[in-house]
């Protein structure tokens, strides 16, 4: 036979082996589940057939979805709420507003607060009328959003030369919290954050000390001294950023349940503490240089009261 036709040979089968000997195999494995219904608060056991080089899991619980593994659930909602509480008879009127806005350049310097644009939604929310703290009802407040942009919340108190236009008021807000609901849950988007997410800024001769954040308060209280009633100033607590685009939700996290390398799982434990009908969803996966393969295996779990 001709050297070259057998080196030619020689170099094919060479590699058809090597491509046989790295290819990469499907992850061959299999589930079952010790019972398929059981009781809120009780443990139901996986056990698990073959060994994937990785093993993950998806309850099937809110945030914990096979369904939007790859794809974000889209934000519909953006419901607001805090709680207020002013003097027992308030004299100055409408110092406090609650204020939005989408254009604010996230730098918090009184010129660049002032310089945005804010939409007062302030006769949307329920505020006190006394010392006693009254919570606002949840209002959406979705349709002030901007495609790629985020909202800023901020609460403004104003106070005017108070021997014209009477004593100031001292307003708290508390318990601020921003959410989205779905059908399945809810998530939290913003909260007080033990006052981490806001900050107090001022315009005009402020009185220092006055308006601030404490870990439970925004905390407005106008200039006592006599030389400093007669300012007009300006008191804005503000937000942090709040991200509330369709895709500012990040996909379901599935649980871990085996890395590479690790030795082979041959059962799970999980309890599902809420009643209701669930997918639970295990990923087997084979790596290696050539790429990933996987495999899905799904149980319908029905959990009751």
């Amino acid at each position: 036979m001709n050297t070259y036709i057998k080196y030619y040979l020689m170099l094919i089968s060479v590699v058809l082996f090597s491509c046989e000997k790295n290819q990469l195999d499907d992850p061959a494995f299999e589930v079952t589940a010790e019972t398929t219904t059981i009781k809120a608060g009780n443990p139901v056991t996986f056990k698990f057939e073959g060994n994937p080089q990785m093993l993950s899991f998806y309850s099937g619980e809110f945030l914990k979805d096979y369904n939007y593994a790859t794809s974000p659930r889209e934000l519909e909602n953006c419901y607001l709420s805090f709680s207020s509480a002013t003097v027992a008879s308030i004299k100055q009127a409408n110092q406090l507003a609650v204020l939005v806005s989408s254009d604010f350049d996230g730098k918090y310097a009184i010129a660049n607060i002032k310089a945005a644009t804010w939409v007062d939604i302030t006769n949307r929310f329920e505020l006190a009328t006394n010392a006693t703290v009254k919570p606002s009802t949840e209002v959406d407040i979705m349709d002030l959003a901007v495609a790629g942009k985020p909202l800023y919340l901020a609460f403004r108190y104003i106070t005017k030369p108070q021997t014209e236009f009477l004593a100031a008021n001292d307003w708290n807000i508390t318990a601020v919290l921003v959410k989205s609901k779905f059908d399945d849950g809810e998530v939290t988007l913003m909260d007080y954050g033990s006052g981490s997410n806001f900050s107090v800024f001022s315009y005009g001769n402020k009185q220092e000390g006055r308006s601030l954040v404490n870990a439970t308060t925004i905390q407005f209280k106008g200039n006592a001294t006599a030389e400093l009633k007669e300012e007009y100033t300006e008191d804005w607590g503000i937000s942090r950023a709040i991200y509330i685009n369709p895709n500012d939700l990040s996909n379901d996290k599935a649980t871990a349940l085996k890395l590479f390398r690790e030795p082979k799982k041959e059962s799970y434990t999980y309890t599902y503490n809420e009643a209701g009908t669930y997918t639970a969803t295990f990923i087997g996966e084979t790596n290696n240089v050539y790429g990933n393969k996987k495999a899905v295996r799904q149980l319908n779990i029905t959990v009751t009261n």
